[in-house]
């Protein structure tokens, strides 16, 4: 007998705002020290379909491995895991050809990536600073640096992001001395990098705030802490930091492995610290299932739960291209340097390829969804997942959204693994309805009207009685008419609505050319926002240099 179809309706309210979101992403630990050594034709495809936001996932934030390097004549990690440090004994100097191939997805990631977040975090110090003598651990998991060696440790780590900066072009927006560092699994000869930092958490936070300050970096890079495996955990981490620490931490990162009842503890510490929070890590940890579909549609439920809960600024899984099965993304082929998608893939393309960096997380009354707005395109997105075994009736009720439009894109993840476009759903007085299918995801995405949008979008709106113009007249020069010679304030955002410079100026006419080579833009589309009096124009801005 066929399961009757579920009936629901799902209230979205763009006035009710969370947080802003960054983007998507993923550590580059372990599979690019692998991925690394393919041909660059073949290296760039596998990035395209990490970093291309129409045809791939559109990922955007990721996570650099400084490794430690363990003992020379240690061989108990395999080589994806035994990332090399860039010092293999405390008398040698920076070897800066080390970790070659893990920086040449970085590299690729650089040069292909939108929007991009850069982050640089460390699973065990080098091997010489250590209690143990071995970068996987202490022989019963616990703290394992040595305590003359914070210092030491802070002055690594600075000194290879200042590297990457100086001579490589990249900018870390913030270095992570811990992984897991209450969880005790890091124990002596385990199968990869690992230390114990259950204690004195902010004093090497501080330590490393320091050196980032004594060498000129600390204005783009911070200090983000503590990536924690459970929620939990980090919520006690963060609690026992003092003020001093606090002054050089930027960002909070937890792991969503569990701990899942600590969601708002980890939100609220963010919200009083003003702090940035990061899911910084997350998998099917010890998740027994009967195949990977329920794996699949599982994470869909972690994601969606983090976003609505613990509500992260961004959302970052393990390891896009882990060799098990059920935590895969991508599946690698190193012999042959080719992938294919998996399940996972079109799972994780149904939220990112649609919830894309600058967007407005929104009020969305369903457990089981996710609503945003996208300023850049002024849409409106909204996730559902249906994870029940029949088909299940949606009305999306959209009535506060102001929106005008006749009907909606459609796309849908479905078992056992495919994301497609499907038939536009219309849109009658203001609501959507559609039947989902049994384990699947439906992306709705909905044009907003120009006043509608939280940010900025791509064409020119305006509010007020009296209205602004500005045309771009070179690569470098915007001439501005305005309705008086009040002052103005100039704004200059990324595609994806993150703002990168704000000028104030008194025009000395209401004609008035500004020239733009004050702002040192890279080449690239930007939005412009010009405001007078209360009155706001935007305009898209192409830099050619």
């Amino acid at each position: 007998m066929a399961l009757k179809a579920e009936s629901e309706t799902v209230t979205v309210d763009p006035e009710i705002k969370y947080q802003q979101f960054e983007g998507w992403g993923t550590s580059l630990c372990w599979w690019a020290v692998l991925a690394g050594k393919w041909s660059e034709a073949n290296r760039s495809r596998l990035i395209n379909a990490i970093v291309d936001p129409d045809t791939g996932l559109g990922y955007n934030c990721f996570r650099y491995n400084i490794g430690g390097g363990d003992r020379p004549e240690h061989s108990h990690l395999s080589e994806e895991r035994a990332v090399p440090g860039f010092r293999k004994s405390e008398s040698s100097s920076y070897d800066w050809t080390a970790d070659q191939n893990q920086r040449n997805i970085l590299l690729g990631i650089a040069a292909k990536g939108k929007d991009l977040i850069f982050e640089a975090f460390s699973n065990s110090p080098p091997w010489w600073m250590t209690i143990s003598g071995c970068a996987s651990g202490n022989t019963d998991g616990a703290d394992n640096l040595k305590p003359a060696y914070f210092t030491a440790f802070a002055d690594y780590l600075a000194t290879v992001v200042k590297y990457y900066k100086d001579n490589l072009g990249i900018t870390f927006r913030t270095v992570e001395p811990f992984n897991e560092p209450s969880s005790g699994y890091w124990k002596i000869s385990g199968g990869q990098e690992g230390c114990g930092f259950k204690s004195q958490q902010s004093k090497m936070i501080k330590e490393l705030g320091k050196k980032l300050v004594e060498k000129n970096l600390f204005t783009d890079t911070k200090v983000s802490a503590a990536d924690e495996t459970s929620l939990a955990h980090t919520v006690t981490s963060v609690k026992s930091y003092d003020d001093s620490a606090f002054s050089y931490l930027s960002q909070i990162n937890s792991h969503s492995y569990g701990g899942w009842q600590s969601r708002k503890a980890v939100d609220s510490l963010a919200k009083v610290h003003k702090k940035i929070l990061w899911q910084s890590e997350s998998g099917p940890l010890g998740k027994a299932a009967s195949d990977n579909s329920d794996i699949t549609m599982w994470m869909s439920d972690v994601i969606i739960q983090d976003l609505r809960v613990m509500k992260p600024n961004a959302w970052i899984d393990w390891q896009v291209g882990d060799p098990v099965a059920n935590w895969m993304t991508i599946e690698l082929n190193h012999t042959s340097q080719s992938f294919k998608y998996t399940k996972r893939y079109y799972m994780h393309a149904a939220f990112s390829r649609f919830i894309r960096p600058g967007a407005q997380i929104v009020y969305s009354s369903d457990t089981n969804s996710v609503a945003a707005i996208n300023p850049a395109s002024n849409n409106l997105v909204v996730v559902l997942r249906n994870n029940s075994a029949a088909d299940k009736l949606y009305t999306i009720d959209i009535s506060k959204s102001g929106t005008t439009a006749s009907s909606a894109q459609m796309h849908r993840f479905t078992l056992p693994g495919s994301l497609k476009k499907v038939a536009d759903v219309q849109i009658l007085d203001k609501l959507i309805s559609f039947t989902a299918p049994a384990l699947s995801i439906s992306t709705c995405v909905i044009p907003l009207s120009a006043t509608t949008s939280t940010g900025h979008n791509n064409k020119k709106s305006v509010s007020g009685s009296k209205s602004i113009d500005f045309s771009v007249i070179s690569s470098n020069s915007i001439l501005l008419r305005l309705p008086s010679s009040s002052p103005i304030d100039l704004s200059i955002y990324t595609g994806a609505g993150r703002k990168l410079e704000c000028i104030h100026m008194v025009p000395l006419s209401r004609e008035y050319r500004v020239n733009l080579s004050c702002c040192l833009l890279s080449k690239g589309m930007y939005i412009a926002e010009l405001r007078q009096n209360g009155v706001s124009a935007f305009q898209n801005i192409v830099i050619y240099r």
